[in-house]
């Protein structure tokens, strides 16, 4: 199985798709990877089979003709696919047609995709308000489902994402070793003065713990859609976000939508390039138009790229800030624990104290009376 890049922190993975006219919902999806700043952009699964059958023409050809989503995100291609027969028909039936019939098959395959993309993003939108509301611990199992599923992501990549569960498991295992004390200690209506202290200590003690786990689990979600995987993270685990999901298998399901947005904008490529090839006797008007239209198309991409890094290093930054926050908050809760823990100590040594204290005066005032009476 392998895992697409769809979603990004702040720009989706998908390839983009040249246009003659504007795009409308399909340039959403490409925005729709940006992640807020607490968890968060959109997400595909593809096995071998549908790579394959997105690939219209050996390597070596435009990318228009040869549009495998993995040598569009620049991953490595290992071998070329042979091309898929079906797609080859439909190529063959688009030549025949008469070019104003091509462009009004483009266009209404572009209207279809748009159609498509606008259920993708509001299916994210709400898988994702869902995630965020879950458990901590149910959320770290979801991301280590994500990386066992994922091909997308590099041994280093999983390697670092495991050491961030690592922490956040560790930090969950002793929220249950702080519960398991405080279930030990007699309820609040026996306990002694004493019992209620180190009770009270206990739930402090669990409430920071809880905000530390709630930071690591934020903090490994964010690495994810870093990587661009935040729709593969709602995709892989849809029908754990929502039982009410359809099965992966189902039309409606995220993982098929966006498998079918990944088809449809591998035919309209493939057919755009079929059309320019077909159509190149153009007036001089005509070509301008194209060439300003292809200029402006080029003006957008490198600006989206330009935004891209920039958000990148954003992010970066932020990331750096909130492991140096989660740092310095753990170094407080640390120092905070061992001045209750002595502060107990201190409280413990001066009951003793007391109560000696107390039983020193009992037996002075009971040796007194017995002398006064002899």
């Amino acid at each position: 199985m392998t895992t697409t890049k769809l979603g990004a922190t702040t720009t989706s993975k998908l390839p983009a798709v040249t246009r003659t006219t504007t795009p409308t919902a399909s340039k959403a999806v490409t925005q729709a990877g940006a992640v807020s700043t607490g968890e968060a952009s959109p997400v595909a699964k593809f096995d071998q089979h549908v790579q394959e059958k997105a690939v219209l023409a050996p390597r070596g050809e435009h990318v228009a003709t040869s549009a495998d989503p993995g040598s569009l995100w620049g991953a490595e291609r290992k071998q070329g696919p042979q091309p898929d027969p079906q797609l080859r028909a439909a190529m063959q039936d688009f030549k025949k047609l008469s070019p104003e019939a091509q462009q009004a098959k483009i266009a209404e395959l572009k209207t279809k995709q748009d159609e498509l993309s606008k259920k993708m993003l509001a299916r994210i939108e709400v898988l994702d308000q869902r995630y965020k509301n879950m458990r901590n611990v149910t959320k770290a199992e979801m991301l280590r489902n994500l990386a066992d599923k994922s091909e997308q992501m590099t041994p280093e990549e999983k390697a670092h994402l495991s050491e961030l569960l690592t922490k956040a498991d560790g930090i969950a295992a002793r929220i249950e070793e702080a519960k398991a004390e405080a279930a030990a200690l007699p309820d609040a209506k026996s306990c002694t003065p004493e019992q209620a202290a180190e009770r009270t200590r206990i739930a402090h003690h669990i409430k920071n713990l809880r905000g530390r786990l709630s930071d690591a689990t934020k903090a490994a979600t964010t690495y994810v859609d870093s990587l661009g995987l935040r729709a593969d993270r709602l995709a892989v685990n849809e029908q754990k976000i929502d039982p009410n999901a359809p099965p992966p298998g189902s039309p409606s399901s995220l993982f098929s939508m966006i498998k079918e947005w990944f088809s449809l904008n591998t035919i309209i490529n493939g057919f755009t390039a079929v059309f320019n090839e077909l159509n190149p006797m153009l007036s001089p008007r005509e070509r301008e138009e194209l060439r300003q239209e292809r200029l402006e198309e080029q003006k957008k991409e490198r600006a989206l790229e330009d935004q891209f890094k920039r958000q990148q290093l954003r992010e970066r930054v932020a990331k750096e800030t909130q492991a140096r926050d989660v740092a310095a908050r753990q170094l407080e809760d640390d120092r905070h624990e061992r001045e209750t823990q002595q502060a107990n100590v201190e409280v413990r040594n001066l009951g003793k104290s007391l109560e000696l204290d107390a039983v020193t005066q009992r037996q002075a005032l009971s040796a007194a009376l017995k002398k006064a009476a002899s």
